[in-house]
């Protein structure tokens, strides 16, 4: 007998990356999102998406999957670079209790083989895609209120580069999270119940980077603003599915 299909819950959606202007035409369209989310029957999580954007010399494509368990703990993940147009590199990265494990071949450095000590709970894995910012934020302790901040040690992530363009390996920074607020938000996609929370003491020269993430479970990227040199808005201008919390 042929077992009934029951797909996997899921939400799916786009988020725009736009100019503030001062450096750039207000609203102007510089590059989106593309995202799917997945729920399993364990409660985990997996997260697909596909980057495009053009930012100064930046020409810049990014597939990458994430996934996580029911704690937003990383598991796995790929990541695939295009660079103005052509293949740079793509990795494959498995976390277990006490090591990260990377598998990497870029056009710049051949084939790598990484290992990198880990304590978890873990901040999460940075694939530099805005969805997966919200999955660093999910397991922040909003309990203790706000003007909590939370630093996890060395942070993991894909790429030093701020818009991901380098790699992909097993890199490490280190940045803490704050909580600023609780807000209600309004974007093209709808209006959101959200936690704000901005990345403070980041070291790799990062531009002030605030940003608000749905309260319901999901963590999703509901709106992003980066100061300095970036000077950008992100909105949810998409949105499809139901909670899966």
């Amino acid at each position: 007998m042929t077992a009934k299909l029951v797909p996997l819950p899921s939400r799916a959606g786009r988020i725009a990356y736009r100019a503030r202007g001062a450096g750039g035409e207000p609203g102007a369209l510089w590059g989106f999102e593309d995202f799917t989310l997945t729920r399993d029957r364990a409660g985990g999580r997996t997260l697909t998406t596909h980057c495009e954007l053009a930012f100064g010399a930046d020409e810049v494509v990014r597939d990458s999957i994430l996934a996580v368990d029911a704690a937003y703990q990383p598991t796995d993940a790929y990541v695939r670079i295009l660079n103005h147009g052509e293949w740079t590199g793509s990795g494959w990265f498995r976390f277990g209790e006490h090591e990260a494990q990377g598998e990497s071949f870029t056009r710049a450095e051949g084939r790598i083989s990484q290992r990198r000590a880990i304590t978890r709970p873990m901040r999460g894995f940075g694939i530099h895609a805005l969805m997966g910012d919200g999955f660093l934020a999910a397991s922040f302790p909003y309990d203790k209120g706000v003007g909590h901040e939370q630093f996890y040690g060395q942070n993991v992530l894909h790429s030093l580069h701020h818009f991901g363009a380098t790699g992909p390996g097993l890199a490490t920074s280190t940045s803490g999270l704050r909580y600023i607020a609780r807000e209600t938000v309004t974007v093209p996609a709808g209006t959101f119940d959200c936690y704000r929370v901005d990345f403070v003491g980041m070291t790799n020269a990062h531009p002030p980077y605030a940003m608000w993430l749905t309260s319901d479970g999901d963590f999703l990227y509901v709106r992003g603003v980066v100061e300095g040199y970036m000077n950008a808005v992100f909105e949810l201008e998409e949105l499809s599915g139901e909670c899966l919390t």
